[in-house]
């Protein structure tokens, strides 16, 4: 498949399984490790799994499968709750799930830009890259104040063959 193309599918397929996933209160699976939670979508060829653990701080990976091999990872990682504000953790985490459900394949991370609703803001901000490489932040505001706020990277996984040269997933 050209590569153009198999991106396109790949940002698509992103927003399906974060719109299907924890955001959505999706399905819950078997989990990698101990102690973590997992959220599992398909559709075809494509898999998604988005793995974390911990709750005011809740550290995960995303990774996307084509053909049963892992092309796609994203990690977040970083502060989360701030602390002193966990006592609205639960309305942190509903308001950031509506805002997770705006993604779009022009920008499949996290959420969109900027949402707003009443008191409360998302932001996501991408610092450098696009779909393989991409550094980024993510916000979540109430009266003004970071009651929120992850790092995200991730890109596209490159195996390798016999001869040790890439192999490029939208060559699978």
């Amino acid at each position: 498949m050209e590569k153009e193309r198999w991106l396109q599918e790949l940002a698509g397929f992103i927003v399906d399984g974060h719109t299907k996933g924890w955001a959505a209160d999706g399905s819950v699976t078997s989990p990698i490790f101990p102690g973590m939670k997992s959220v599992f979508y398909n559709e075809k060829d494509w898999e998604y799994r988005d793995n974390y653990a911990g709750y005011f701080r809740a550290p995960g990976v995303t990774v996307i499968s084509y053909k049963s091999a892992p092309v796609w990872s994203m990690s977040y990682f970083g502060q989360g709750q701030t602390s002193g504000y966990e006592i609205i953790a639960k309305p942190t985490f509903q308001f950031l799930r509506r805002a997770l459900m705006r993604v779009t394949p022009d920008l499949p991370f996290r959420g969109p830009p900027e949402y707003s609703e009443h008191e409360w803001r998302y932001s996501f901000r991408l610092l450098r890259g696009d779909i393989e490489d991409f550094l980024a932040e993510e916000d979540v505001m109430k009266d003004s104040v970071v009651v929120f706020r992850q790092t995200v990277g991730g890109g596209t996984i490159l195996g390798k063959d016999e001869q040790r040269r890439p192999i490029y997933p939208w060559t699978l």
